[in-house]
């Protein structure tokens, strides 16, 4: 559960570094929070190296990460050189998350909620005489529960926007209830999963020894 929760929380860095990216971090306290958050990718990069068995491989495959630690606002002739951060970012934002998104499987709500807000703006231009755009910035200001200019005032319209509230509502509870899920399931290692099976071969051999000395 700490690794989960030390990948959400660099997670949360890598977004946050996204737009300073475009910003003048020159002075406080802009300043201080770029060069605080460049301090943590740089001890979380070298700390995995450390561990890492072999050296040579982890920095072959971890390329994001070590572009993501080049200090560019120490250089102001390569400061335009800054957008390469954003990619790095980027990267390391969605590397992340892969494992969260596998394991729960969270992207599949995702997609099925995409089809039905597509689906609800369709129909909302349909019926309302409306275009897809605002068809559409009115299902996700439904779902969103963020609120909508545009009001659905046809029978079928009404429908899809009682619908697209309890799709927005089970989202949410879906998601927060798979985050809660994932980060409290125990971490299973390589290394554990060998000593568990070390000691099955042990007990096991110990069965054999006292069988035959009787």
């Amino acid at each position: 559960m700490k690794t989960k929760l030390l990948n959400i929380f660099l997670y949360l860095l890598a977004a946050v570094s996204i737009p300073l990216a475009f910003m003048d971090t020159s002075k406080a306290p802009l300043m201080f929070v770029d060069w605080g958050i460049w301090i943590i990718f740089v001890f979380d990069y070298f700390f995995e190296f450390k561990l890492a068995k072999n050296k040579k491989s982890y920095v072959k495959h971890h390329i994001i990460e070590l572009i993501s630690i080049i200090p560019f606002n120490a250089f102001p002739a390569f400061r335009i050189l800054r957008i390469v951060r954003v990619f790095a970012f980027s990267g390391r934002f969605l590397h992340k998350t892969k494992d969260f998104l596998i394991e729960t499987k969270v992207y599949i709500a995702f997609i099925i909620t995409g089809i039905i807000l597509i689906i609800s703006g369709l129909l909302f231009a349909f019926y309302q005489r409306d275009n897809f755009l605002d068809g559409l910035l009115w299902a996700l200001g439904v779902a969103t529960t963020s609120g909508s200019p545009f009001t659905a005032t046809k029978m079928v319209t009404k429908i899809v926007n009682i619908i697209l509230m309890f799709t927005g509502i089970g989202l949410v509870g879906y998601f927060t209830g798979a985050l809660a899920s994932w980060l409290t399931k125990d971490d299973i290692s390589n290394a554990d999963i060998d000593k568990k099976l070390n000691k099955v071969l042990d007990e096991i051999n110990q069965i054999k020894t006292s069988k035959k000395e009787e």
